[in-house]
């Protein structure tokens, strides 16, 4: 069995350039002495609706040949996390991600 956590997966994730609008959000400056600052995320963002979605969507994506290749290992992912299991642990030390 092993258990695997994939660091800053939302935010190895890029946004389309076109889409940036839709991940905007603004700051207020201190004591209101200027107008708002407005930033957009170029990464997807934590916190949005639709962001676990993409992400389970990207992380199944690139999973998918390392499933077809190592079929008798059985894998699970949700978000960030993946766990393999395989009966034979020789077997499991085999898989390798490139």
């Amino acid at each position: 069995l092993t258990v695997i956590d994939f660091k800053g997966c939302f935010f190895s994730i890029p946004l389309h350039r076109d889409d940036a609008h839709r991940f905007a959000f603004s700051i207020h400056n201190v004591n209101m002495q200027m107008p708002l600052q407005r930033f957009h995320w170029t990464v997807l963002p934590q916190g949005m609706k639709n962001s676990p979605t993409i992400c389970q969507w990207f992380v199944a994506k690139a999973l998918s040949p390392i499933r077809l290749q190592f079929s008798q290992v059985s894998m699970y992912h949700y978000m960030d996390d993946l766990l393999l299991a395989d009966r034979d642990q020789v077997e499991m030390k085999t898989v390798q991600f490139s």
